[in-house]
């Protein structure tokens, strides 16, 4: 539907990849010992990230942000599907710094007259979240001082160093320790303290 659409798949299934693997080892290993166990093993990506924000309730938002009405049910259709991914998960409180919650994200992004921005631009910023393949953070992040950049699945690159990353902006977003690793069946999640912005929102 959308021309963001294609390259959005691969990033929302890993958001909410992310959500659910990433706590659904909390609730199995404790939050100082995680595990790699899924809360439903062997489960795709929507399954288990369901099962996880039920019983955590962190990913309110991204699941919300996920499924929007406009999105026709794309996103769920490929959480299950094949091919590896490495998602960079922001939790609730990286949506509510840019006043953005699981009652209100729909809306924001709708293209009513009322509203701030457009389904595409919800999309790009939903891309901007994943990368193709199954990059463990030896991959992901620089080490001695250097910088690495990223490519996206929308196209735009990020920048990383000693666990820290740089959006288009050149924000810093903080990978949230010790979630980082999180192993999926299609992929690799790393849960983030920002929400990553591929444009200036208010620009």
């Amino acid at each position: 539907m959308y021309k963001t659409f294609t390259q959005l798949k691969s990033a929302t299934v890993t958001i909410l990849a992310a959500s659910s693997l990433l706590f659904a080892s909390t609730a199995i290993a404790g939050p100082d010992k995680p595990g790699t166990k899924k809360i439903v093993p062997g489960g795709d990506i929507v399954e288990v990230a369901v099962a996880a924000n039920e019983a955590l309730g962190v990913f309110n938002t991204v699941l919300a942000a996920a499924t929007c009405e406009f999105f026709d049910g794309a996103i769920t259709d490929v959480l299950a599907g094949k091919g590896q991914r490495t998602l960079l998960a922001p939790v609730d409180s990286a949506f509510e710094e840019l006043g953005l919650n699981a009652g209100n994200v729909c809306a924001a992004f709708d293209g009513s007259p009322e509203a701030p921005f457009t389904p595409e631009n919800l999309a790009q910023i939903l891309s901007y979240h994943v990368t193709f393949g199954r990059n463990f953070s030896h991959k992901v992040f620089a080490k001695n001082g250097e910088m690495r950049e990223i490519e996206m699945a929308d196209g735009t690159i990020i920048t990383t160093s000693e666990g820290k990353i740089y959006d288009f902006l050149m924000r810093e977003v903080n990978v949230v320790k010790p979630f980082f690793d999180i192993p999926a069946r299609n992929g690799v999640i790393h849960v983030v303290d920002r929400v990553l912005l591929p444009f200036d929102p208010n620009g």
